[in-house]
């Protein structure tokens, strides 16, 4: 069995394909993984056609469409049915996650045995870059609410970009359509009893083109799979 699953969720990143696999694929060979790359396309430009032709060159990547009505949740969900890999790692379509911070979640979960491994960039040695700030003040004050309401000590508990042994995804059984997907893994992870450790990591903001989540809706759907979560219907 494969050790690592890279899963990429694409919707139009024309601009961001060929370099996101590449240097994924370029990173986790110089660094002797045993991996493989997924990408789940929702296209509607010509990444997909970008994605085909990636197929070709490299041997551990693969490409598959997502499930019909699109959605980011749907797509990480989509990626870990079809993962291989002992360690499950959404990494965002738009180069905005480390791998170096992808390498320490490896780590976590092979090396110290942890089910989870959550990556905070509000804690002491994480950091941001190119995040428009009315978005981190959304953030960390969600953030802070969910921490209350749910008594864990996570500051970045929303944050996708974690990584997740095959036992845990098989245990939380993610059933999030959108952006909500990263705090359903990780309440539900923590509900369930499964081990987590949280490190700091970075987040860069974009180069190309704007991010496809809106704010309010995403507010709203967190908010709603929150109290699904506590209330214990999710």
């Amino acid at each position: 069995m494969t050790e690592v699953s890279i899963i990429v969720p694409f919707k139009n990143e024309k601009e961001y394909a060929r370099e996101v696999v590449s240097t994924i694929h370029n990173y986790l060979s110089s660094k002797k993984v045993d991996f493989e790359i997924i990408a789940v396309d929702d296209s509607t430009d010509e990444t997909w056609d970008i994605l085909k032709i990636l197929k070709r060159e490299y041997k551990k990547f693969k490409a598959v469409r997502g499930w019909k009505p699109p959605g980011y949740g749907k797509a990480i969900r989509k990626g870990f049915e079809t993962a291989k890999g002992d360690v499950l790692i959404p990494f965002n379509g738009d180069m905005c996650d480390s791998l170096d911070d992808a390498m320490k979640y490896i780590k976590i979960i092979q090396d110290e045995g942890y089910d989870m491994a959550f990556g905070s960039r509000y804690m002491k040695g994480g950091k941001t870059i190119n995040y428009p700030s009315n978005k981190v003040i959304v953030s960390k004050l969600g953030n802070l609410f969910l921490r209350i309401l749910f008594g864990i000590k996570c500051s970045d508990v929303t944050n996708t970009f974690k990584g997740f042994s095959r036992k845990a995804i098989k245990i939380i059984n993610p059933k999030a359509d959108s952006y909500e997907i990263g705090l359903e893994l990780a309440l539900k992870g923590i509900k369930k009893g499964l081990t987590y450790k949280t490190i700091p990591i970075s987040w860069t903001g974009r180069k190309y083109g704007v991010s496809k989540m809106k704010i309010l809706k995403s507010i709203k759907m967190h908010f709603i799979m929150s109290i699904k979560i506590l209330l214990g219907v999710a």
